[in-house]
């Protein structure tokens, strides 16, 4: 395309578009005399204490990244840090300001993490008192560069609610009146942390990432270009890109990416491999173009947007009608789909990638996976799974790799796979294939037995004091990792609530063992209750798993269990003391046992869901498992074993194994 046809000549036409290419970007195709204004935003860096960090030093890679061009602002847009602790926010800060080139301004606002912090946020009167004695910025910017306004909004709460940002809108109101009485043409930049509900990608339906407080204010000025954050969702994703009576960009992270809940892997393979930055030029004539850089590799990704026309609402493409007029995905030729790897549980299904023609270089967000299994009555719906492309990769790979691992052993299989875009339309043609699963191996352990083993984990304290996970059976693993220091007393582990626990790690094939039943037990003690929060004895619930959870608040037990997604929570009234528990799932029924009695019940079915991150693949005994194999929710108390089966056992068995 010549650079010298506008961008307002560009969108004249009757096409749709959602990206464009690479000639539009002005660094290369416009001289420079006729950009106005070139600036970056970033939001969700997260840094912690650590000054080695993968985040700070894709910050530093950022930052010298500007330093090769002239950049007049960079707009930093809350969650600089985890919790926002002093140290956190002090190495931010110096490492931000040593490495920002002196031309190129610096406007920031909070985001909710900086709120937390613990005690030396309390010294400092809270988050926000605390945060703007940091940084010595006011919490609410204002300022001109280059005659273009920059507004940026911080929190009053950091929850997402109607009252996130209600201290402030008034005051938005009024800058926005101010800026655009100068120049009704002229683009506003506003950015917060939140984004604006059912706005960009991470704000509509079940993501839950946007607040509504801003929404009347904003839409009273169709020339305001909104930044936010807060999700973690990629930049690159068309629907990150939206127009109504404004226009708002989602903003990513240098941290790890976090994306669509319900149906999606929420954190799918290679999610930290995250590092997006918004790089913006406003032409002479008004119009932004803006590209996303990708800090890792180096590079732009191929998606592209353009605002040709800031504040004509008529002109705008980034809208909702997307979702009724994008095409299909597609497959180019006769793309062959291979299966491998079979074993009882599952396969890998390898394929080549399709294309959508919405999108940049025809990329195309995921998949729709479906599995049938023949029965006597024929082929029946048996389950699925809906795989990302790894889009959200700069370099994403041609073919993609499935693996599935929630099939039943010596079955047959008939799989179909389509295409999905970002904007929920499946390809016409489905790529499909028959397979037969292997047959298990049956446990070496008798599953009647009055008193049976425990075949998935089996912890507890030997004779001479030492801490022993041995699984009968030889199908689970039969490790243990210790974190922090229990202790051994008389036949049992003390936890000191604040870092001890004991871990066994586990593998996709290990899990696909258990979606169909399961049980836990364990035999704990604890002295007595907490005036708030819980404690997780035993568990394994990071977005999925089953836990046994003291209730301080409630003086409940309760028994966590994720099926088909969701938590199932059942509990009884516990009194401080000795108690052995037990937690079913049959199938068709969750199931809490208290001292050898049934103490409460509820009908659910499906299958049993698990934690998607691959480091919380483990259970943890004496807190809950957590990111990188971490703890949280730790347990103050003593635990004498913890026992996982992979059936129901039945009410008989949990009396006898309670008694001895």
């Amino acid at each position: 395309m010549n650079a010298r046809i506008t961008r307002r000549q560009f969108l004249g036409s009757s096409m749709i578009l959602t990206a464009f290419p690479a000639a539009l970007w002005a660094a290369e195709n416009v001289k420079s005399e006729d950009v106005a204004l070139r600036y970056a935003v970033i939001s969700d860096v997260h840094f912690s204490e650590n000054p080695d960090s993968k985040e700070r030093k894709r910050l530093i890679k950022a930052l010298e990244f500007l330093g090769k061009s002239h950049f007049d602002a960079l707009v930093v847009a809350g969650d600089m840090t985890n919790h926002g602790y002093t140290s956190e926010l002090t190495l931010f800060r110096d490492t931000l300001l040593g490495g920002l080139p002196k031309e190129t301004q610096l406007v920031i606002c909070m985001g909710n993490h900086e709120f937390y912090g613990g005690k030396d946020h309390e010294k400092a009167g809270g988050g926000r008192p605390h945060w703007q004695g940091i940084f010595q910025r006011p919490l609410n910017p204002h300022v001109v560069i280059n005659g273009f306004h920059f507004i940026g909004i911080s929190p009053d709460d950091p929850k997402a609610g109607t009252g996130t940002f209600g201290g402030s809108r008034e005051w938005l109101r009024e800058q926005l009146k101010a800026a655009s009485a100068e120049d009704p043409k002229r683009p506003i930049v506003v950015f917060q942390h939140h984004h604006v509900s059912e706005t960009v990608y991470g704000s509509c339906g079940i993501d839950h990432w946007g607040v509504p407080d801003l929404r009347p204010v904003l839409d009273e000025f169709p020339q305001v270009i909104d930044y936010s954050g807060h999700s973690h969702y990629p930049s690159n994703d068309p629907r990150s890109a939206w127009q109504g009576n404004f226009t708002a960009f989602g903003t990513s992270t240098l941290s790890y990416y976090e994306m669509t809940g319900g149906i999606f892997e929420k954190f799918p393979e290679g999610y930290s491999d995250a590092a997006q930055m918004y790089v913006v030029e406003v032409m002479k004539d008004y119009s932004s173009h803006l590209r996303i850089y990708d800090v890792l590799t180096d590079s732009f990704f191929d998606t592209e947007f353009l605002v040709a026309e800031p504040g004509n609402i008529e002109k705008y493409c980034y809208t909702n009608e997307r979702y009724k007029t994008a095409a299909a995905p597609y497959w180019k030729g006769e793309p062959e789909l291979k299966i491998s790897d079979v074993d009882p549980y599952g396969a890998v299904f390898t394929f080549p990638q399709a294309f959508d023609e919405m999108t940049p270089k025809a990329f195309v967000g995921s998949y729709q996976m479906t599995f049938e299994q023949k029965t006597k009555d024929g082929w029946e719906l048996f389950g699925g799974t809906n795989p990302w492309s790894k889009y959200y990769f700069r370099e994403m790979p041609e073919e993609l790799a499935v693996e599935y691992s929630d099939l039943e052993p010596d079955g047959e299989y008939r799989v179909e796979i389509r295409a999905r875009n970002a904007f929920g339309k499946l390809s016409e043609k489905a790529l499909t294939g028959e397979f037969k699963t292997a047959k298990g191996e049956e446990d070496a352990i008798d599953r009647d037995a009055p008193k049976p083993a425990a075949n998935v984990v089996n912890f507890f304290v030997a004779a001479d004091g030492a801490f022993k996970n041995e699984p009968e059976g030889g199908k689970f693993p039969a490790g243990l990792e210790t974190r922090g220091a229990p202790k051994a007393q008389d036949g049992w582990a003390v936890f000191d609530g604040l870092k001890d626990q004991f871990i066994v790690k586990f593998g996709e094939k290990d899990y696909a063992r258990l979606r169909r039943r399961i049980t836990m037990a364990c035999r704990f003690q604890f002295d007595g209750f907490k005036e708030k929060g819980a404690a997780d004895i035993f568990a394994n619930t990071e977005q999925g798993g089953t836990a046994f959870e003291l209730n301080h608040e409630r003086k409940e037990l309760e028994f966590w269990c994720s099926v088909s997604g969701h938590y199932v929570i059942i509990r009884t009234p516990v009194t401080p003391g000795v108690h052995t528990a037990f937690g079913v799932y049959d199938g068709q029924n969750v199931i809490l046992y208290l001292d050898g009695k049934e103490a409460a019940k509820t009908q659910t079915t499906g299958f049993l869901t698990y934690p998607k991150d691959k480091t919380a693949h483990a259970y943890s005994i004496g807190s809950d498992i957590g990111t990188k194999y971490s703890g949280s929710t730790f347990f103050e108390g003593k635990v004498q074993f913890a026992r996982v089966f992979s059936w129901a056992l039945s009410p008989e068995q949990i009396k006898n194994l309670t008694e001895e």
